[in-house]
């Protein structure tokens, strides 16, 4: 038995903040139904970001402001325990899929909706993407960092988009668990900017005003400490994470330099960290004099923390690696266009409950024949939906958009 079985998901979602929070739902065993609007998820023509948050879910594409097509998903949110999206405020009342109307249609339906900056306020009516949050949130001020003279950098990485998914993740699991307990179900949300809050959750202020000291990222971006960052080595980058006495001790015996172990400046954690800066030119001129891997070989074999940068070649690096891949963290299914894809596997592991990580991305419309005959429609009734454009099903002659 899966972690997640007999849990169904209907995914009303598009691009990433919602959708990546459903496929991580079917990756633990729930059946996952994206219900795609019948021109397809706006996302898709974007690659692999749309890959990247759909595998695992059957495809079903309805036009929503057909009241045929209403009817197909309120039949649908009959059958389902969880309804899943990322549209802004009141998008979903005006397509009559909002929670006051799905409640009525199923009392103990788990309601999640994930916003830009939140349910309430001035800014409930905005949608965003990630880059917002990250702004927002001081994530992008202190990867700069700003305060060494840089300007303000986007990480790349949608963390807003995919810590705010996962929280959606967390809410839903617990919302089931209520509703095990009492048999109630319930509204819950969560945002980018949530997400944006809980990465950047490092630095907080306490209830007299004070805060403690953030730790600051140097001006090279590399890290946050003398002993807690990258140096680059004559070929390739070694990170170290020191930050014990017995490592740092090690350290400056594996790198040859007891001295620094006499050194006034450097005696204590605290000097280390008040002379920051000569310490890392001291640590840069040492470290390229080695490649990575010898660093690395010879600080793993004295216990000091360490770690080569990987350059992941666009994911081949690691999707190809033989300890992932035994590991489960790869996975390798065919995709009916695409063919043969490799993606990250399992983030969870269970001894007694396994994930199941489904299939591919669906195509448009890839599930509407099958799931409109479970739903008890029959095969005169799907013909007409879809001559009307009610609804959509991809075919071997007709698969756009992927």
């Amino acid at each position: 038995m899966f972690a997640l079985e007999g849990i169904r998901v209907l995914d009303f979602g598009q691009f990433l903040a919602g959708p990546f929070g459903t496929m991580i739902l079917a990756d633990l065993g729930a059946e996952v139904i994206k219900v795609e609007p019948v021109r397809g998820d706006g996302m898709r023509m974007a690659g692999k970001p749309f890959l990247g948050c759909q595998r695992g879910k059957k495809d079903i594409a309805i036009d929503l402001k057909r009241p045929e097509g209403l009817d197909i998903a309120y039949k649908l949110v009959e059958r389902a325990d969880v309804v899943h999206h990322n549209m802004t405020k009141g998008t979903a009342e005006r397509l009559k899929i909002g929670y006051e109307t799905l409640k009525g249609i199923k009392p103990d339906i788990i309601y999640c909706n994930t916003w830009m900056y939140g349910e309430d306020g001035p800014l409930a009516y905005f949608g965003g993407l990630d880059p917002l949050a990250q702004a927002a949130g001081g994530l992008e001020y202190e990867a700069g960092p700003v305060h060494e003279g840089n300007p303000p950098l986007w990480c790349r990485f949608g963390m807003g988009d995919t810590t705010n998914a996962f929280q959606s993740v967390i809410a839903v699991l617990i919302a089931l668990y209520h509703r095990q307990r009492t048999g109630e179900g319930q509204y819950v949300w969560s945002s980018l900017l949530n997400g944006g809050a809980l990465c950047g959750s490092e630095g907080f202020v306490a209830k007299n005003g004070t805060a403690p000291p953030r730790a600051k990222l140097n001006k090279s971006q590399t890290g946050i400490h003398p002993l807690y960052r990258l140096y680059e080595a004559y070929e390739g980058w070694i990170q170290i994470a020191a930050l014990k006495e017995a490592h740092w001790q090690a350290l400056c015996a594996g790198i040859g330099r007891n001295d620094l172990l006499q050194d006034a400046r450097y005696a204590t954690a605290g000097a280390r960290v008040e002379h920051r800066q000569e310490l890392e030119r001291e640590l840069e001129a040492v470290f390229a004099r080695r490649t990575a891997r010898e660093w690395q070989n010879l600080l793993d074999g004295l216990d000091v923390p360490c770690e080569i940068s990987v350059d992941t070649n666009d994911g081949e690096t690691v999707l190809f690696d033989e300890d992932n891949v035994r590991q489960g963290l790869v996975t390798e299914y065919e995709h009916p266009i695409l063919g043969r894809m490799r993606q990250f596997g399992h983030l969870i592991n269970f001894s007694k409950t396994p994930g199941n990580i489904q299939g591919p991305p669906p195509l448009v419309g890839e599930h509407t024949d099958e799931i409109m005959k479970w739903l008890g429609y029959d095969g005169d009734t799907v013909a007409g939906l879809k001559a009307d454009g009610v609804i959509y099903a991809s075919d071997e002659n007709y698969p756009w958009p992927w």
